[in-house]
């Protein structure tokens, strides 16, 4: 292989990484500008502690969306916006009527407090099951009931 060979191969490979690089970085929230804040913590007898927070983009058309995480320490900004862009939500709508409550150890209810929370605000993420965790709703319909 010659020099100019070498040359192309390696800015091939360079703009592959960067590529990839990019990607990972679109998908995982880096280019994420919006404003994570914790609006309500509430933790378990377990060590658990479920956060209700709102991520807020003042240059997007979308809505503010509240989404509900569960971990084991209190999540920074950073922590909340991959746990946004993750798998880690157990729930989200845009609606600011979201409450968390611990019932016991293992059991969350996530509520509205407002009345009923109109499907159309739900963000197609609702879990009934985090790990050993049994999460209730109260004035939120089932966005899953249809695809059983």
């Amino acid at each position: 292989m010659n020099r100019a060979q070498k040359v192309v191969v390696g800015a091939i490979c360079a703009l592959c990484i960067a590529l990839v690089a990019a990607t990972f970085a679109l998908f995982n929230g880096y280019f994420d500008h919006g404003l994570f804040e914790i609006k309500q913590t509430h933790w378990s007898s377990s060590g658990n502690v479920t956060i209700l927070a709102k991520r807020s983009d003042h240059q997007a058309l979308s809505s503010d969306v509240y989404f509900v995480v569960i971990g084991n320490h209190m999540f920074s900004a950073t922590e909340l916006r991959n746990a946004y862009h993750g798998a880690r939500v157990i729930f989200a709508a845009a609606s600011d009527c979201l409450r968390i409550r611990w019932n016991d150890a293992y059991s969350l209810t996530v509520s509205c407090h407002d009345g009923l929370l109109d499907t159309s605000h739900i963000e197609n993420i609702q879990q009934h099951q985090s790990g050993d965790v049994a999460i209730a709703y109260v004035n939120i319909p089932d966005i899953n009931r249809g695809a059983r």
